[in-house]
């Protein structure tokens, strides 16, 4: 069985390449933000650890406190399943 390829998500363009999202929360302000990562992906900042990036408040200059989320789910057309594809397989 070949091996599986870890996910590596370190720096922010690892996080834009696997789909990830990053969001910063300021306890100050209690304003949400959804970092563009494509767009940080493709400036100065795509080798910056996530760990070491500090993003700051837009609004009034407090470090951000990040929150990372899941890709997206795939939006394509879903697989039918049946009543009869599920017997099949019980029976193998």
């Amino acid at each position: 069985m070949a091996q599986i390829a870890p996910v590596r998500l370190t720096t922010l363009a690892d996080l834009s390449r696997h789909g990830y999202g990053l969001s910063c929360y300021c306890p100050r302000c209690r304003r949400w933000a959804e970092l563009d990562l494509p767009l940080l992906a493709r400036t100065d900042l795509a080798q910056r650890s996530v760990t070491d990036f500090r993003p700051r408040c837009r609004h009034c200059g407090t470090p951000g406190e990040k929150q990372l989320r899941p890709p997206k789910r795939w939006e394509g057309p879903r697989a039918r399943a049946t009543y009869a594809h599920y017997a099949a397989r019980a029976d193998a």
